[in-house]
């Protein structure tokens, strides 16, 4: 109905309103790996590469702010790493360790913009478009390991720090507490979006020979782990309204299978302690902040079989 249509029509111009844009761009890239290594025993060796490589630029096709361009730049990223992979005790423990630093120029990201309406009783309406943060930087380590304890029984764990961080991004849309000062800001220096300082995992297997059940060797099995992540901001404003508090989840699963694979009956869990969590925060300038919500304690039952 006629209503119901230009109701509908009025939502979709507050986000993005019919424009028309022409523009072109053409370009090339050149990428590549370059890795050494040396093994310093006959279980470890230790290696250094660099690599470059590149994501396409495109076109905003939406209506765009005074001095954004509709052409949007390629992404150019540079990584050098250094790290070791080794195996000790008879290959029973593995250990592996990198660091790394990642420079990226021309870094992509999508912005969303309120746009102020001249009706004051009128609602505001956002726009969406896709910008170049001139540079980007990220750097820090990561190290893993597992260990068999016996044949049946085997731990492994990972952590890694991340520093990553806007290096050149000075006309940064200003988070909503700070609008009324001006809707641009600097944030070289500052966190990148998206990306927490810390991560770390730990993980337990266990299994039980029982016997034969209906004519096949059968064990039962058993895991548990355990993943955090530290606090981090998901909005590229980085407004303390979208700040992400650190969290940790516990899963497990426990099991009957069969050795030859036929029957593998499992139940399992996610989010087990039933965390209450978020993965992403969106404030608004009129004092709306929605999100999505972290799965909530959640189990089920897998059969699985291979023949």
């Amino acid at each position: 109905p006629p209503a119901l249509a230009a109701a509908a029509q009025g939502i979709r111009n507050s986000f993005n309103p019919v424009a028309s844009v022409e523009s072109s761009f053409s370009n090339t890239s050149l990428s590549g790996l370059v890795n050494a290594s040396y093994e310093v025993g006959s279980d470890a060796i230790v290696y250094a590469s660099y690599q470059r490589g590149e994501k396409s630029g495109g076109l905003n096709l939406s209506v765009l702010p005074a001095g954004i361009e509709p052409d949007v730049k390629p992404e150019t990223v540079d990584n050098f790493e250094v790290g070791l992979k080794s195996q000790f005790f008879d290959r029973r423990l593995t250990l592996n360790l990198a660091a790394y630093l990642t420079e990226v120029h021309d870094f992509q990201t999508t912005i969303t913009e309120q746009v102020p309406s001249s009706d004051v009783n009128a609602a505001p309406s956002f726009r969406q478009y896709i910008a170049n943060i001139p540079h980007v930087r990220s750097k820090g380590f990561e190290a893993d390991a597992s260990w068999a304890v016996t044949q049946r029984i085997s731990l492994s764990g990972s952590i890694a720090y991340t520093d990553a961080r806007y290096i050149d991004y000075q006309n940064a849309p200003a988070p909503v507490e700070t609008i009324n000062l001006g809707a641009i800001t600097d944030l070289s220096g500052e966190p990148l979006s998206g990306v927490p300082k810390w991560s770390w995992t730990l993980s337990a297997d266990g299994s039980q020979p029982v016997g034969s059940i209906g004519g096949r060797a059968s064990e039962l099995y058993a895991s548990a782990d355990w993943n955090y992540r530290s606090s981090y901001y998901t909005n590229v404003s980085n407004s303390r309204w979208s700040l992400v508090d650190g969290y940790g989840l516990l899963g497990g699963r426990i099991g009957l299978r069969s050795e030859d694979g036929i029957l593998d009956l499992s139940v399992f869990a996610r989010n087990l302690l039933d965390k209450d969590h978020y993965q992403t925060l969106s404030p608004n300038a009129y004092g709306v902040v929605t999100a999505i919500l972290g799965e909530p304690r959640t189990w089920g039952v897998t059969l699985r079989s291979r023949f």
